[in-house]
């Protein structure tokens, strides 16, 4: 009986364990969330100015070369919309809605 209780014990302190994994952000996580606000802030910079928008959208489409750091949609989408107006398959003056729903 006592070895049952044994066996009961192990295992659920081996579940408790995997879901305080699987629940609790890790230091990793915990240090990208605390330096977010400061990329979002250089991301709001560089990214707003239409010189860099074609220059990353040249990059990308013309040269085929590839991101080194994965950029959120939104930034990419204006990026995008620059460099098509530029390439004339965009209509001058259509903006992007900033949400859709």
């Amino acid at each position: 009986m006592a070895t049952d209780n044994l066996a009961c014990t192990k295992g659920l302190q081996a579940w408790e364990a995997r879901r305080k994994a699987w629940t609790e952000p890790n230091q990793h996580y915990l240090d990208k969330q605390n330096s977010a606000p400061a990329i979002a802030e250089k991301y709001d910079v560089a990214f707003k100015q239409e010189v860099q928008q074609k220059a990353i959208y040249k990059q990308l489409v013309h040269q085929h070369k590839i991101l080194k750091t994965p950029i959120s949609l939104k930034y990419i989408i204006p990026i995008l919309v620059t460099g098509w107006q530029e390439d004339g398959v965009w209509p001058k003056g259509e903006m992007v809605q900033e949400r859709s729903d």
